[in-house]
């Protein structure tokens, strides 16, 4: 049970997985909600296969069903280990997801890869693309050591924010 603005939600979930192999895990659920005066249900199935240590591959699918319209959709991910895993930290995993709403189909592919930089430090690059032509990408350095890292990240954010406040007041 949660409020969402005035109303009271009540969703009931319930997911459970399959070991049929050492390699292959399935996992099956559903969800209802009941909100206000309607009744939403969904069902999902996923299947990860372990390649062998250094590979993996996911694939999913589900729909979802409420007030008549049924929204259907679906996702394949590829990941790729260190060879040293799980000493090695380097990681890469490619992903195509598909939604299909009235007829209207939506693709969305990504892409992520984590490199190590040093012991303790991480370089993560996303990039994710849709059939709408929209698109993201992004670039992260993750540390558990360097302060000065996180330190130097406040600079663009401070200086955005001093030319954002110079910016207001000189509008006054």
């Amino acid at each position: 049970m949660q409020t969402v603005g005035k109303e009271m939600s009540y969703t009931l979930r319930s997911d459970t997985r399959f070991i049929n192999y050492r390699k292959n895990k399935a996992s099956v659920g559903f969800s209802a909600t009941y909100m206000g005066d309607s009744l939403t249900g969904g069902v999902k199935f996923e299947d990860k296969l372990t390649i062998n240590k250094r590979g993996q591959l996911v694939v999913a699918g589900g729909a979802v069903i409420g007030r008549g319209d049924v929204a259907y959709g679906g996702s394949l991910e590829a990941t790729l280990r260190d060879k040293d895993y799980p000493l090695g930290r380097f990681l890469s995993t490619i992903g195509l997801s598909v939604m299909d709403w009235h007829g209207d189909l939506a693709l969305g592919w990504n892409a992520q890869s984590q490199i190590p930089i040093g012991r303790s430090t991480n370089l993560i690059g996303r990039f994710n693309l849709n059939n709408k032509g929209s698109g993201q990408v992004s670039v992260r350095l993750n540390s558990s050591e360097q302060l000065q890292i996180a330190l130097a990240a406040f600079v663009p954010l401070v200086s955005k924010l001093l030319g954002y406040y110079q910016d207001r007041d000189s509008a006054y």
